[in-house]
Order: C-alpha cells, then structure tokens, then sequence
C-alpha cells in the first residue's frame, strides 16, 4: 500500500477540515501577546504540504518550512511560486537553516521523536533556529492524555474527490513511551478508488518532560498552553477532555 506522504493532494484534501485564517490569527495574537522581537521571518517544521505559508505570506510574512518528505516539499514549492521561500528537506531533530527566524510552529502533533535523546537534540536545533526573543508555537504536541487505543475517523470533500481518514493509536513499549500510529486514507477520485497508509511508531510527549527539556535543558522560556486554540481555557482551568491543545514558548 502506497504512502500517504507520497500524495500531497489527497494529504491536503484529509486535512482541510482546519480554518487556516482563524489559526493564523491566533498564532499573530500569540505574537502580539508575547515576542519580545518583530516578526517577518516565520519557520515551520514538519510542514508537509505547507498548508498555512499562503495565509502568512498574504500577511506579509516571509515563510520557510522544514519536512522529511521531498514529494511533500515539492507540492508545497509548487503551490509557493515566486513567493519569497525557502524549503530545507530534514529532520527535525537534528537541523539547521540558514538564518534565524523570528517565529516557529509545529502543527498537528508533528512533533515526531523516538527517544527522548531526540527530544533533546530537536531543542538544541531550535535553540539555534529560533532568534531570542521569538517565539516556538506548538499545536497538539504534548500529550496530556495517554495515547492507548485512540480512534477517529472523518470524511473531507474537494470537487469529485473524496478522503476518508482513519487514525489509530495502540500501545506498542510503555516503558519507552511508544504507540503503533496508524493512518489510513481511502480515497475516492472520480472513478478511481486508492488506498494509501502510514503505519509508524509515535513517542509520547508527557508534560513535565517536555518542560524540562525546553526550559531546563535548553534556552526556552514556557509561556502557557492552552486547549482548542483558545486564549480564555488554559489548560490548568480546564475540567474533562482536551482537545488540540497549543502550547507556547519563548527563546531566552
């Protein structure tokens, strides 16, 4: 079965279901809010097909975006034109670009390491990615709740396409905080029928350890986190289910 990165199209028609303005928005508050330093350079890592670089770059934003999958890279290259860009094919533990920008975000619980020597080397990368001063926005990357046997399934619709997706978490080595991810798209186009799927393993990222790595271990500053994207529930007020929480941090 064919890879879900090897189908930018389909990937973007999966996820599309997010209101990327109204995100935008949030994350300029989240700048107004707390950069200690103007921001005109914006860096996202694992980028994938780079859905919020249109939305920035109208904004007046110059964009650049990180990601292991060059058929991702390529799609989102293609969707950039002759905007003012730049794409760097690596992995987020272990980077380096060419400038320091003046904001960074991570989107989707992207934030893929397998160890926690990986969490560390991809704060010692951001130390050096992230001028003082700016800020590293995170989008569902801590894990707040176990991941054992999560499900969800959606449909998403573009013209004659349609995307089914169907996620799943299992446990795989509690002691190394490991689950088997699974997605799986079933894609109707027209009169053809694929199927496409990622199968890995996903580590945990447990709050405290995640503080510790950031703010202990590395030169961030922890500014807050917060469910749904939303400044009025920060995630100490926050009573029952959690969900798509962002968390924000600050380059000392």
């Amino acid at each position: 079965m064919d890879n879900i990165y090897s189908y930018p199209q389909y990937y973007e028609i999966a996820y599309s279901y997010r209101n990327i303005p109204a995100e935008v928005a949030v994350m300029e508050e989240a700048i107004r809010k707390f950069s200690l330093i103007d921001v005109k350079h914006c860096l996202e890592l694992a980028c994938g097909n780079s859905p919020h670089m249109p939305e920035l770059l109208s904004r007046g934003y110059a964009y650049s975006g990180l990601d292991l999958s060059e058929t991702m890279l390529g799609y989102a290259e293609e969707k950039a034109g002759d905007a003012p860009v730049r794409f760097y094919l690596a992995d987020l533990v272990d980077f380096q670009v060419e400038q320091p920008v003046d904001f960074a975000y991570i989107m989707m619980g992207s934030l893929y390491v397998q160890d926690t020597a990986g969490l560390l080397s991809h704060f010692k990368s951001m130390e050096k990615a992230l001028k003082p001063g700016g800020l590293y926005f995170l989008d569902w990357c801590v894990d707040f709740t176990s991941l054992d046997y999560t499900e969800d399934s959606w449909v998403m619709r573009s013209g004659n396409i349609s995307v089914t997706t169907d996620y799943s978490t299992r446990p795989f080595n509690a002691a190394k905080q490991l689950y088997r991810e699974r997605i799986l798209f079933s894609v109707k186009d027209g009169s053809k029928r694929k199927r496409l799927a990622h199968d890995g393993l996903r580590r945990a990222i447990f709050p405290q350890e995640f503080l510790l790595a950031a703010t202990k271990l590395h030169r961030f500053e922890f500014l807050g986190w917060w469910d749904d994207w939303n400044w009025q529930r920060p995630l100490e007020e926050v009573k029952g289910d959690i969900y798509r929480p962002i968390t924000v941090l600050r380059r000392l």
